[in-house]
């Protein structure tokens, strides 16, 4: 082989390699931990864990607000149901970030959680009843997007199937609760 040939040929390898590595760069898989319990992890499921923790808290403070208030009975299931579901899952995270040896976030349920916004809904509390339902559905709405957020964030990036299975489950329940609540408020 000529000396031409070989320049030519290692510099088609270069171009094309060159371009190939131009091309979309995917982002390195975040390292993994494996936890005592044997649980194999990476720092989005964690978090996951951690931010859905303190978000489904936010919401069931929020649920929290229309105890003692007028409500009809199908806006009375719907927090039964919410309730619930929200209190499954912050179980459920709450084992993890334990399992996982992290540390359990303060929430705005906890007492002494003077940072984690224990008067986030201090204005609806004060809300007069004729309102408040209106009030109230356009708060929890808002909350459902920001748990939509963490849950589509563990989706893309988490690495626990259990931590994304909850990630997808996050959504359909958000979207179903979204769903009532339209049809509640017609």
């Amino acid at each position: 082989m000529s000396v031409r040939r070989l320049v030519a040929a290692l510099l088609a390898l270069t171009v094309t390699s060159g371009l190939a590595a131009c091309g979309e760069e995917k982002a390195a898989p975040l390292p993994r931990t494996t936890a005592l319990n044997g649980t194999v992890f990476n720092s989005a499921d964690a978090r996951f864990a951690r931010d859905l923790l303190v978000q489904r808290s936010r919401e069931f403070a929020l649920i929290d607000v229309t105890v003692g208030r007028p409500l009809g009975d199908d806006l009375a299931a719907f927090l039964d149901g919410a309730r619930t579901v929200r209190a499954a899952e912050i179980d459920q995270v709450t084992t993890w970030i334990t399992d996982w040896g992290r540390e359990v976030p303060a929430t705005i349920r906890d007492h002494a959680s003077e940072d984690a916004g224990a008067h986030a809904f201090a204005d609806l509390e004060k809300a007069s009843d004729a309102g408040f339902a209106r009030a109230w559905v356009a708060a929890y709405r808002k909350e459902l997007e920001a748990s939509d957020d963490v849950a589509a964030t563990e989706q893309t990036a988490g690495l626990y199937r259990d931590a994304r299975a909850l990630a997808a489950s996050v959504a359909k329940a958000n979207s179903r609760e979204a769903d009532e609540l339209t049809d509640n408020a017609d």
